[in-house]
């Protein structure tokens, strides 16, 4: 009889098998499980999608990527390597996701960095109820690999099945900006930049893309001046960002290399995002490029810009300017100090508020004392429209 040497892998199986606790939050179990099964998979990055209302993919679990990003990063069935992983039902690998066409790109993340992808849809009979991806520096992923992951899914189904929080009636705090109460539905936004047909756009219509943005935005700040109480430095920088040239003549350059125009734009959003991270107060207007240069991305693909229509609420990390001008905390969101001097209710600071909140979920505001109401009873809701 020989007793097996409990290495790093087969300590993380035997974790894997003995399940996540209980007690804790879907996210806290599925992190949990999502280390595991990194160990056991020599991968840097295991992540968990959980297929929710809308047929959306919602990231609820990881390990290596920021636990900022659980329920921010979301995609449509059919989107990306993993909504076509949940589209097909069957395990999808690639050695570079850079260079496909499915790929989407979410900043928060910075996925470039981990290219190589093995996708395995979660199933419960013969239905979807999510995706586990594997993620490392470079392809490919063995027979071995693939086989290990999709025993894996078994027990990450079973998990969500008994504790996914669709629905859930949850009272949240945070601090607002004493402008009123609101009710409406949840309308998370997203902060992938699109690809689609990458290599049909020339650089006369990059040109033009920029141009329309511009306008579009310009004539919005144009508006809020006039309707703000009182000038607003937020709204000053937003249009400062717009008018620094240096971003478009950057995916020019990148163009003229012959990079298609959606990935030039991904790789200047990453530069500004690290060109900035370390400049304190500055690195909000990160937030701005990256929702400029996004835009962008949806026009060239035909993808109608990000608003939020009456009768919706926005959920976001952070809010950037740009979105909050078409929606019409004082945290490092830009957004944020816009909507107040527009005299719109906002509540930042609110923890876990991902872990709570689902697209289309009805929401309470109340921005005088901070609290958010998810999925409010009928009276409460009937008290938030007095």
């Amino acid at each position: 009889m020989q007793i097996v040497d409990r290495s790093d892998r087969v300590q993380a199986a035997l974790k894997f098998a003995a399940g996540a606790s209980a007690a804790g939050s879907l996210s806290a179990g599925l992190c949990y499980l999502c280390e595991q099964l990194a160990a056991m998979t020599a991968s840097p990055v295991a992540s968990v999608y959980v297929l929710e209302a809308g047929d959306e993919l919602v990231l609820r679990g990881t390990f290596g990527f920021t636990r900022d990003a659980l329920g921010e990063v979301r995609m449509k069935v059919g989107q990306g390597i993993t909504g076509t992983c949940v589209e097909t039902m069957s395990p999808v690998t690639v050695n570079d996701a850079r260079l496909t066409e499915q790929f989407e790109y979410f900043p928060q993340l910075a996925e470039e960095r981990y290219p190589a992808f093995l996708a395995i849809p979660l199933l419960s009979a013969t239905r979807p109820r999510g995706a586990l991806v594997l993620q490392r520096e470079a392809g490919p992923f063995s027979e071995s690999d693939i086989l290990l992951t999709i025993s894996a899914t078994r027990a990450l189904t079973a998990l969500i099945e008994s504790q996914n929080p669709a629905g859930a009636h949850v009272i949240l705090r945070g601090e607002g900006n004493h402008r009123g109460r609101s009710l409406g539905v949840a309308t998370l936004l997203s902060r992938a930049l699109p690809r689609r047909d990458p290599r049909k756009t020339s650089p006369g219509q990059l040109s033009a893309a920029f141009a329309s943005e511009r306008e579009e935005i310009m004539q919005l700040a144009e508006r809020a001046r006039a309707t703000a109480a009182a000038s607003c430095r937020e709204l000053e920088e937003i249009c400062t960002t717009l008018t620094d040239v240096r971003l478009e003549e950057r995916a020019q350059e990148h163009v003229a290399r012959y990079v298609p125009p959606s990935i030039a734009l991904e790789r200047i959003a990453a530069e500004v995002a690290r060109a900035l991270a370390q400049h304190g107060p500055a690195a909000r207007r990160a937030v701005d490029i990256e929702a400029f240069l996004g835009a962008i991305a949806r026009r060239l693909s035909g993808i109608e810009a990000q608003r939020v229509r009456r009768g919706e609420l926005v959920v976001s990390v952070h809010l950037p300017g740009l979105v909050a001008l078409r929606s019409w905390p004082r945290d490092d969101s830009p957004g944020g100090a816009v909507l107040t001097a527009l005299g719109m209710p906002v509540v930042w600071g609110v923890r876990d508020i991902f872990e709570s909140v689902s697209q289309g979920d009805r929401v309470a505001l109340d921005s005088e004392s901070g609290e958010v109401i998810v999925n409010p009873s009928a009276a409460q809701a009937a008290a938030w429209r007095r």
